[in-house]
């Protein structure tokens, strides 16, 4: 059966490709997993494809059931394997796409991708905590909020900026933040999932 078809009655829904993009996953030197028992912890807890990308924690797969459903099966397989309580933020492919096609700095004319990052939202903050997100005193560095992602711009790059942990907790969401070639290669690999 072809993925994103509806499965036969009786089966639990819908089979949709997911990334799970783990917040604070291998920085430094807390919160270490192995991609390869992530990967496998989550094949045991019944995801399907389970495949990941680089060491920063983005994890692609298919499975049934919402996005709600689906995050606390994640977030469940990785406190019960590694005793670590970790924040998925799921994207699905059709969303990382959106992502893609949509940087507002890219369309723009910005070229120089090595500026540019997009943090993922656990989650659509008010419009108050936008606001005050935005106000914040961040200097040259640019940043839109569109729903559930934010678009940054570095001026000089990540490590100088002034978007500390405290401008992003106005937002009263959980964010984890990938940089664009990071991005974007995510919808493509989740794009080729789906499409299988």
């Amino acid at each position: 059966m072809r993925r994103g078809q509806l499965t036969p009655p009786g089966s639990v829904g819908r089979v949709t490709t997911y990334v799970a993009l783990l917040r604070a996953v291998n920085v430094g030197s807390t919160n270490r997993i192995s991609m390869s028992d992530l990967r496998a912890a989550l094949v045991d807890a019944g995801l399907d494809d389970a495949v990941t990308h680089i060491q920063s924690g983005n994890v692609l797969f298919t499975a049934s059931g919402g996005a709600p459903a689906v995050k606390r099966r994640v977030e469940a397989a990785i406190t019960d394997r590694f005793g670590l309580a970790i924040t998925a933020v799921l994207r699905t492919a059709a969303q990382l796409a959106d992502v893609a096609a949509s940087n507002p700095f890219v369309a723009a004319g910005e070229t120089d991708t090595t500026k540019l990052y997009v943090a993922f939202l656990d989650g659509t903050p008010s419009d108050a905590a936008v606001r005050s997100f935005e106000d914040a005193p961040i200097g040259a560095d640019e940043v839109i909020v569109r729903g559930a992602e934010v678009f940054v711009r570095y001026a000089t790059g990540a490590g100088t900026t002034k978007l500390t942990a405290s401008v992003w907790k106005r937002l009263g969401v959980e964010s984890t933040a990938r940089n664009w070639n990071v991005t974007t290669k995510l919808a493509a690999l989740a794009a080729d999932l789906a499409s299988r």
